[in-house]
């Protein structure tokens, strides 16, 4: 499994989001380890290269959660993929939640709203990524939520929400 932190450019201003970003890598190290964390990051988080040397680096264009997601789901084709949202509070339990959870899509979800930590199991990457790519060339931003649901339209995937 590979852990993949979106980083997008709303999250430049946030004022703890260093610390809620090492608290995650440092517990993600010791959970999965230091080898299978990936990050997706902006032009405006170059920083983060000298804050966080083992991480493996993706460039997000444009900015946004969903064309990060989609960059990094595509360098991460051929393995299960737990997305994190670092500006999301996750506690430490629901993260061991997820990574002991075998063979299941899972998402973090609070009163229908994603809440940050997502699980996808590798046969059903690759209709993830083209759903996003569907839905990131029409005109207007969409949601996770949203791309769960055409997801789940379009090819019959089941996620559990927990």
């Amino acid at each position: 499994m590979k852990v993949l932190l979106v980083f997008y450019s709303r999250l430049v201003g946030e004022t703890q989001l260093l610390q809620k970003v090492s608290e995650k890598v440092l517990a993600l190290r010791r959970l999965i380890g230091p080898d299978s964390l990936y990050a997706v990051i902006t032009t405006e988080m170059k920083e983060f290269f000298d804050l966080f040397p083992d991480l493996v680096f993706i460039r997000n264009d444009k900015g946004t959660f969903l064309y990060g997601l989609y960059k990094g789901l595509r360098k991460l084709r051929g393995n299960e993929v737990l997305v994190i949202d670092p500006l999301q509070d996750i506690s430490l339990d629901k993260l061991k939640e997820f990574i002991s959870k075998k063979r299941s899509n899972m998402i973090h979800s609070q009163n229908s709203q994603w809440k940050g930590l997502a699980r996808f199991r590798l046969i059903d990457l690759d209709y993830f990524i083209r759903t996003l790519e569907f839905i990131l060339f029409e005109s207007e931003e969409k949601d996770f939520n949203s791309v769960m649901a055409k997801v789940k339209e379009d090819y019959g995937i089941e996620y559990e929400l927990c």
